[in-house]
């Protein structure tokens, strides 16, 4: 019994070195894309997480202004930020930190550096709004305190 392979192309000699360069420059392509994406997302991610934690770090320090009587804050330099006690370190640790002090993620920084912020007993900052901004590669977020109020969004 003789088996008929006449479908078989028996010239085709596999790919040619043009075709597996450009499948090789389409896949860099594509990968090249991907990091930068991934890149940019984590930039964010890093930038809204820093967000969250200040916001809640600021309602703490006012709530224990609030709730001890005492003058409470916050000391910013670049990328760091510790609570303040009637013009001190506090004593105690920020929540979900070992110590007082905050540090920002890597490439994450305040733009331009707020200084002191200070809530009295009444849980305010002063007559003025107190803006704080973060940034990450080329993107802001930024936490306004209320004047008189000190209400934070």
């Amino acid at each position: 019994m003789k088996l008929d392979i006449d479908w078989v192309d028996k010239n085709n000699s596999g790919f040619t070195l043009v075709e597996v360069i450009a499948v090789l420059v389409v896949i860099g392509i594509v990968a090249a894309f991907a990091v930068s994406s991934a890149l940019l997302f984590l930039s964010s991610y890093k930038l809204a997480t820093e967000d969250a934690i200040l916001r809640m770090h600021l309602r703490y320090v006012q709530y224990r202004a609030l709730s001890d009587d005492l003058s409470w804050g916050m000391s910013f330099t670049g990328s760091s930020y510790t609570s303040l006690r009637n013009g001190n370190t506090s004593p105690y640790n920020l929540p979900n930190e070992a110590g007082a002090t905050h540090t920002l993620a890597s490439g994450v920084s305040f733009s331009p550096t707020p200084g002191n912020v200070i809530f009295d007993k009444w849980g305010s900052p002063g007559a003025n709004n107190v803006t704080i901004t973060l940034s990450s590669g080329g993107e802001f977020k930024t936490v306004t305190i209320t004047r008189n109020t000190g209400f934070i969004p």
